[in-house]
């Protein structure tokens, strides 16, 4: 199918920071483009939405922007100190954090963008929060230590220290454990109230993939050694691993245990189970990268990479077969990580600076495990409580 983009003469801006094209209640196929937003930097992250529907996306130029998610216009803008690359988190209460390679995490009103608190770490903090039940917030960097915060006063609860980057982005089990990935090759669970390891599993190369939690417990995870591991989440014991064509992109679990992932040109379906691969779908020239979001009538989004000719795309495809549905193409050298919101719309940013809202046929997220980056659009990477 072939992209419809919504043009309203009247609306458009081309200043940086501008809403470039405004929503119109008209034909809103699966693939139209609701509006575009423009950052005035590279969107690196997944965007964040919150309860009543503001999108908050970082950029290279240092920002953070909150957006009304039906129309595109700026409700604020948080200027840090320099680039960032970590997606936002929203806590309860719809304080929003978010790191920067400032080397701090900010905690910001998410209804008027003033700065609550900082955190200062050793390093860049690419990793994106995650935000526990209690509003205690978990975040990695690259001084090779993942933190536990206070979210209400930024205070550090303890860190735990690992050999490498963290910039894997930490993921909540029910039972309140905390698993991160590191530069040193291994997956890390850790005791969320004291920071205390409980297992470390070793894998080939950097694990930079955040971890998603299946509705057992199981912990899959994906390494640049090529390959997707399910991981008993109580042991640390290996249940099987699935070798691709790249480095594993942070995966997403479907209602029936199905696992996808991207990896090297390929978007992968894999049996949560026993890891048998159930479909592939190739996308030519495009690197898949990114984590997919699973729509609730079993759509996958999944953006892309073509670095060489600037041409990235996300593409829409069946669940079931791995048949493409439609793609969009932003006209960047990539497309970002997804977010898909309650009522079906994604929001995907580009290296173009822009993020997009477009319409899909699906009605909000999966009910599974863990349907996109960070378990939900709020993106507090924390599994369901059983």
């Amino acid at each position: 199918m072939k992209t419809t983009i919504i043009l309203v003469s009247l609306s458009i801006a081309l200043g940086c920071g501008k809403k470039e094209t405004k929503p119109t209640p008209a034909t809103q196929e699966p693939g139209t483009v609701l509006w575009t937003f423009k950052t005035g930097g590279i969107v690196h992250r997944a965007p964040a939405i919150g309860p009543d529907g503001t999108v908050y996306i970082g950029s290279s130029n240092a920002k953070v922007h909150a957006l009304d998610g039906e129309s595109g216009v700026k409700k604020w803008e948080f200027k840090a100190e320099f680039w960032v690359r970590s997606s936002p988190a929203i806590g309860p209460d719809g304080t929003v954090y978010v790191g920067s390679a400032d080397k701090k995490l900010y905690a910001i009103n998410g209804k008027t963008g003033e700065k609550i608190w900082d955190f200062k770490t050793d390093d860049a903090v690419i990793s994106s929060p995650a935000i526990g039940p209690d509003r205690t917030v978990y975040v990695g960097s690259a001084d090779k230590k993942l933190y536990s915060i206070n979210g209400t006063s930024g205070e550090k609860i303890w860190e735990f220290e690992t050999g490498g980057c963290v910039n894997s982005s930490p993921t909540i089990g029910p039972d309140g454990a905390v698993y991160v990935g590191s530069a040193d090759k291994k997956l890390y669970a850790i005791n969320g109230k004291t920071g205390e390891k409980i297992w470390e599993f070793e894998t080939g190369d950097e694990v930079i993939s955040s971890p998603a939690i299946g509705s057992d417990c199981s912990v899959y995870v994906g390494s640049a050694d090529k390959k997707l591991y399910a991981i008993n989440g109580k042991t640390g014991e290996k249940i099987w691993e699935f070798e691709t064509g790249g480095s594993v992109s942070s995966p997403a679990i479907d209602s029936d245990g199905t696992i996808f992932v991207g990896s090297g040109k390929k978007l992968y379906a894999i049996n949560g189970k026993n890891g048998v691969k159930l479909w592939e779908f190739e996308t030519g020239l495009f690197y898949v990268d990114r984590s997919p979001a699973i729509g609730s009538d079993d759509t996958i989004y999944v953006g892309s990479t073509e670095p060489f000719k600037g041409g990235g795309k996300l593409f829409a495809i069946n669940g079931q077969n791995g048949v493409k549905k439609w793609e969009f193409t932003p006209g960047g050298a990539w497309a970002g990580t997804p977010t898909l919101n309650g009522n079906g719309t994604i929001y995907i940013g580009s290296d173009n600076s822009n993020i997009y809202a477009i319409q899909t046929s699906s009605k909000g997220p999966a009910k599974s495990p863990w349907p996109m980056f960070g378990q939900n659009p709020q993106h507090t990477g924390h599994a369901p409580a059983k």
